[in-house]
């Protein structure tokens, strides 16, 4: 684990020394990894409960502080139109999919995977630093990053959550293999 977090903190300063995001080396590592932590689940478990209790805060709060709410509250009509221009195609595109391979989930489905938090988030601090947008830009683009991950899953944990199946009693589970008797006879 101590190599994987050295591996990751030298990309990082790459990155970094690229005028690149320091968070993108994370993902790289993490698809390079894949197939290991694919094989093995807790080696996989202990780097992501360090991520997200330790890097991605300072992540997301890097983004968070150059974000000017006097600049999103003097623009709510074009947040309107970027929300409604970033959340229709993919809704759009998402659900025809969804309903051909989740049924009766589509919409629940579709939902949860219209969301871009981590990547638009990165791609908006991205065109700051490189002076490609400037601060009132990127506060309406992280804005509308964060609304269209946190409302569509509000919505469908509210209104389309597909029902948790009920437990059945103990005595109506079947036993597992492991704990059948051997040479036990029906």
């Amino acid at each position: 684990m101590k190599l994987v977090f050295v591996v990751l903190f030298v990309l990082m300063v790459l990155a970094n020394e690229a005028n690149s995001q320091a968070v993108l080396p994370a993902f790289v590592l993490g698809l390079v990894m894949s197939r290991h932590y694919q094989r093995h689940r807790e080696e996989q478990r202990r780097p992501r409960v360090v991520a997200f209790a330790f890097l991605t805060p300072f992540f997301f709060l890097r983004g968070g502080l150059n974000v000017s709410l006097a600049a999103v509250f003097a623009n709510l009509g074009v947040l309107a139109l970027l929300a409604a221009a970033k959340m229709a195609p993919k809704l759009g595109l998402v659900f025809p999919l969804a309903r051909r391979h989740a049924g009766a989930n589509a919409t629940f489905t579709t939902l949860l995977m219209s969301t871009g938090l981590t990547f638009g988030t990165i791609s908006a601090l991205y065109g700051l630093n490189a002076r490609i947008i400037d601060r009132t830009q990127f506060s309406l683009l992280v804005t509308i990053v964060v609304l269209s991950a946190i409302v569509p899953t509000a919505v469908a944990q509210r209104w389309f959550a597909p029902p948790v199946p009920a437990e059945q009693p103990h005595h109506l589970v079947p036993p597992e293999p492991s704990e059948l008797l051997i040479g036990e006879s029906s």
